[in-house]
């Protein structure tokens, strides 16, 4: 059984999502201090059309790298 915030924006799939890079990018991390803005930024991202993505240079899969993008930068992974 998967649980969550119940003030959370995200899916559990979304929230698997961000795990996932955290887990896979981040060293094995959860950083629960930012953790609400960047459900709150995924959210907001993941609910616009693949063309407002595109327009913005973003796709659907670069989600979470895009919404941690200040922690965990190209050059330092």
């Amino acid at each position: 059984m998967t649980f969550r915030p119940a003030n959370s924006p995200l899916s559990p799939d979304q929230s698997r999502q961000l795990d996932w890079f955290l887990a896979s990018s981040g060293m094995g991390c959860n950083l629960a201090a930012g953790r609400s803005a960047a459900e709150a930024e995924f959210a907001r991202l993941d609910a616009l059309p693949d063309g407002a993505l595109r327009a913005m240079g973003l796709s659907r899969g670069g989600l979470p790298a895009h919404v941690y993008r200040k922690l965990f930068s190209r050059g330092a992974i």
